[in-house]
């Protein structure tokens, strides 16, 4: 009885703790609904286009055409039968993610690509040489392996400057380039490493049996290798994309042209012109941005369990 006591209260205390790294989220989720008088008279509340909507559709269905306000977006109110209260809140509610919608898609668009783009480059390439690293035994096979992988003792921000130098000096700069190289180039390192430890541990009788039915190395990767790979190659992918997603310092640097911000550094170019004076687009836009990384969580967690557990980590 005292264990179960104890370890309820253990994940009581969890939970607690989990709820409160989500009181951000909510606060920013709630306000993208609200006005800028409502966010000004109070950070917390329910939004009124919210609450006059449910009212609205209570006297719709109890067929009472007694009339509803409709917080209009300049603080005033007007009154509206039901059905009309009903529509025109539900789109007063949704005004703000149009608006910001309209705003940062070109942004979503270049983040998209450059994630895309980065995490095939550095899938192909990182396990192409993690395959030549673990499958082929050459004179120094170890010391580049080790050359290789003590580039994660230095920091990235070591390497800013420099890598700033190169784009700028290949003329990169506010190109798709500036980004998607310096990336493809920084993921390789991490992911030839989980990847040479997770080839290690694939059984040696695969690919003697392959290479007794005449496949060469073309046909031990494809059609060994990448099949039997699929966890630890969502770990990559799911890593690198989180990682680009995110990236703010270095696309902001290389893009002074707007046209290829992407996500992150349009939100702070949002968060800093005439639209900063509108909280609830801004809310409205945050909330937007963190969709892809949501659905990526929901859809991609089971399989990066898999790959962790799976051996994607042993060195």
């Amino acid at each position: 009885m005292m264990r179960y006591l104890q370890t309820g209260t253990i994940h009581l205390v969890l939970m607690v703790f989990a709820l409160l790294t989500l009181v951000p989220f909510i606060f920013a989720l709630n306000n993208s609904f609200r006005s800028n008088t409502e966010i000004y008279h109070g950070f917390f509340g329910v939004p009124e286009s919210f609450s006059n909507a449910v009212l609205a559709a209570r006297r719709v269905v109890a067929g009472d055409e007694t009339p509803v306000e409709i917080a209009e977006t300049d603080g005033t109110t007007r009154q509206a039968p039901p059905r009309e209260a009903l529509r025109e809140n539900i789109s007063l509610a949704l005004l703000n993610y149009e608006r910001s919608w309209r705003l940062i898609r070109p942004y979503m668009l270049n983040s998209f690509i450059v994630c895309i783009a980065t995490a095939l480059g550095v899938l192909l390439i990182s396990s192409v040489a993690a395959y030549t690293l673990s499958r082929n035994r050459f004179p120094g096979n170890r010391a580049v392996y080790y050359f290789i992988i003590s580039a994660m003792m230095f920091p990235g921000v070591l390497t800013f400057v420099p890598t700033y130098m190169v784009v700028r000096e290949l003329g990169l700069l506010n190109t798709y380039w500036a980004m998607i190289l310096p990336y493809m180039a920084g993921g390789q390192v991490f992911a030839i490493f989980i990847m040479k430890g997770f080839f290690d541990g694939l059984p040696e009788d695969l690919f003697e049996s392959a290479r007794i039915d005449g496949a060469g190395h073309l046909q031990s990767y494809l059609h060994i290798v990448l099949p039997l790979s699929k966890p630890v190659l969502s770990v990559v992918l799911i890593m690198n994309v989180i990682s680009s997603w995110n990236n703010f310092m270095w696309p902001f640097v290389t893009q002074s042209d707007g046209r290829f911000h992407v996500i992150a550094s349009g939100l702070f170019v949002l968060a800093t012109s005439a639209f900063a004076s509108s909280f609830s687009t801004l809310f409205a836009a945050y909330m937007l941005s963190s969709i892809p990384l949501l659905v990526l969580f929901i859809y991609a967690t089971r399989p990066f369990i898999r790959g962790i557990t799976s051996g994607a980590f042993k060195a």
